[in-house]
């Protein structure tokens, strides 16, 4: 055995030394720019689990690059000798030392204040005071564990690099390294991991579709799918087509909230599964034969909804609606999948649209031969994924075609939690009137399209808006809305001023941590208050006013409605 073999420590050593090795000065000094920053709030306020998880997840990435970069401002000072003394180095340690603790204990008091203060602007009780203590110890746990896998995954490409470097030219070993590591990530999480989740989402919510959830029992009504007469199988309906059609607003409900004088028809909802039709147009055909069957072309307003993800679609829009037209109303949707949003929106992009489309076409074609006097007003809906796809059959080049094709071939449209993906959507926020803040902008000086939010209350119609009307409802608190892959490296708009209701000043934007911090936002953002983030329960009995009220409707009746469907 050779000398050099012999003094080498063995390699399980020389791992323990890797993973447990001091720290260098950068890898440290970004790790608590990258904690500090993580502690600003943004859209949504957040738990001290869920800040601990994401201020981990930044202090991790802040000390990988903030190494990078100490290494790199090293080799340019040995490049030119001015390498710092011992000395030098001692004091640099000691200061950043004495301004980490400083910062350590101005941040704890700081993130609770921020916080408890942006929980008060969304109506949340505020957080005690004692979970800044498990926030910041759950933090430095995580914190260990990613940067340990880190330099693991660190060591991994060092070694690849060392082997390429022995048998290629110094020149383009780094850049092959770097290819390699770039193909071989991209080939696991495409080939291999993409479809096993995929194949795994696939079977388990799969097995969920084909539940029925409790306390729902099969249609009765002939008014909508899945009860007596109807063209659709209620067992190939899936859980949320069973939940709508067999949850829709009695005549009892009705005449609770109208008056003794209206009559009261029984609303129809018709719904086609996916196991109910082969492909998506034989579902859309399925589903204007079962608008012929229920009578819906005869009815004072026809609905096309786009569901989200799963075919869920939000009752609280179904029962405002119903209310509203005393049940002399009509619903259409049909699924494209039984997966939710976020995984629908990853594995199946073009769903959503593609569906939307054929059914809108479908029911538009049907609905052109009734005499023109006579149709229902065709009105367009979709909530957050459901948005997005509603809106792909009037996708134009530009906002200003793509709103012309929606006047001309609807009596309006309501799109509620627009996504941040939404085409037309982007197409009028990227072209809305100078001055317009982008969670309220106004575009071609509201003719046709108007967005609103909760200021608390959606506002009642201007009575110079002109049908057919196309109103986007928008929290500026919703992540769905506002967040978006940019905000890792250019700041947001949402975060100028002047800023949304619900949304803190204390903000601010940062490289990279900002991105994560979307992240967060987004899993927050379902489970807000109502009137924020992604909950808009609140916000449908206004938004059918506005774009398809009840004739005679006015705006004493929207608060009676509202009022009445708030009740406990």
């Amino acid at each position: 055995m050779s000398d050099t073999a012999a003094k080498r420590p063995p390699t399980r050593d020389r791992l323990r030394r890797a993973l447990v090795s001091r720290p260098t000065f950068g890898g440290l000094a970004g790790a608590a720019v990258f904690w500090w920053q993580s502690l600003s709030p943004t859209l949504m306020p957040r738990t001290w689990v869920g800040q601990a998880a994401m201020t981990a997840i930044c202090v991790a990435i802040g000390m990988g690059l903030g190494t990078l970069a100490g290494n790199l401002a090293q080799r340019g000072l040995r490049r030119f000798h001015r390498s710092p003394t011992a000395a030098q180095r001692a004091i640099a340690w000691r200061v950043f030392a004495a301004l980490a603790v400083t910062a350590l204990l101005a941040g704890m008091a700081l993130w609770l204040r921020w916080q408890n203060a942006q929980r008060k602007l969304v109506t949340l009780e505020p957080l005690p005071t004692l979970d800044v203590v498990p926030m910041v110890l759950l933090s430095v746990v995580l914190s260990a564990v990613l940067i340990t896998l880190g330099r693991l995954v660190g060591r991994g490409i060092r070694r690849l690099f060392r082997l390429l470097d022995r048998y290629l030219p110094s020149w383009t070993a780094t850049p092959v390294t770097m290819v390699l590591v770039v193909f071989v990530a991209s080939f696991v999480l495409t080939n291999v991991a993409g479809p096993r989740l995929t194949s795994l989402a696939n079977t388990s919510f799969g097995t969920v579709d084909e539940d029925t959830s409790e306390g729902t029992e099969k249609a009765t009504s002939r008014y909508v799918s899945g009860g007596p007469e109807s063209l659709v199988a209620w067992d190939s309906l899936g859980r949320h087509g069973r939940d709508f059609t067999a949850q829709a607003t009695t005549q009892k409900e009705l005449a609770s909230f109208s008056s003794g004088d209206q009559e009261v028809m029984s609303p129809i909802r018709t719904y086609v599964g996916l196991r109910s039709a082969g492909n998506v147009e034989a579902r859309a055909k399925l589903a204007v034969r079962e608008l012929e069957r229920t009578g819906a072309f005869e009815r004072e307003v026809l609905v096309v909804v786009t569901a989200t993800g799963s075919g869920w679609i939000d009752p609280d829009a179904a029962v405002a609606l119903e209310q509203m037209h005393r049940g002399n109303s009509a619903i259409v949707s049909i699924q494209y999948s039984y997966l939710p949003s976020w995984i629908a929106t990853l594995t199946e992009p073009a769903a959503a649209a593609a569906s939307s489309s054929a059914l809108f076409e479908a029911v538009h074609e049907r609905w052109s031969e009734e005499p023109a006097a006579q149709r229902p007003q065709l009105v367009v809906f979709g909530l957050s994924l459901g948005s997005y796809g509603a809106e792909a059959a009037f996708a134009g080049v530009d906002a200003r075609a793509s709103i012309a094709n929606l006047a001309a071939r609807t009596d309006g449209a309501l799109l509620v939690g627009p996504t941040n993906g939404n085409l037309i959507w982007s197409q009028v926020t990227a072209a809305r009137d100078t001055g317009s803040p982008v969670w309220r902008p106004e575009y071609d000086g509201g003719k046709v399209v108007h967005f609103e939010n909760r200021a608390p209350e959606v506002s009642a119609p201007d009575p110079d808006w002109k049908k057919p009307r196309v109103l986007y409802i928008q929290h500026p608190t919703d992540p769905v809305t506002f967040w978006s892959f940019d905000t890792v490296w250019s700041p947001p708009k949402w975060m100028d001023n002047p800023r949304g209701i619900g949304v803190p000043k204390q903000g601010r934007w940062f490289p990279v941590v900002t991105g994560v911090q979307g992240v967060f936002d987004l899993m927050s953002g379902f489970g807000a208050p109502p009137g924020f983030g992604h909950d808009y329960r609140l916000d449908y009995v206004a938004g059918w006013a506005s774009v398809a009220p009840a004739e005679g409707w006015t705006a004493a009746d929207t608060s009676a409605l509202e009022t009445f469907l708030r009740a406990p």
